[in-house]
């Protein structure tokens, strides 16, 4: 079975946007902690660190999509 391989520039550009992807939950999650530093008291530390959580699960869907990516082009060119 013959599988399609991305053009080099496809690949590229996939990649420029899944990493724009990355930096989205990346940059909220620098806010949120910051924010929470900021303030100071435990409910919005627990708060920065609750929303902080959840930004790393974004960016780690993020790099699993980029991963599987990866693994099917390798894939298909051998």
């Amino acid at each position: 079975m013959a599988m399609n391989l991305m053009t080099r520039e496809d690949l590229l550009d996939q990649m420029h946007a899944d990493l724009h992807d990355l930096c989205q939950p990346l940059t909220a999650l620098q806010c949120r902690l910051e924010i929470g530093r900021m303030l100071g008291h435990d409910s919005a530390l627990q708060e920065a660190v609750d929303g902080g959580l959840e930004e790393t699960k974004r960016m780690f869907e993020v790099i699993n999509q980029m991963r599987q990516r990866l693994l099917l082009e390798d894939a298909a060119a051998q």
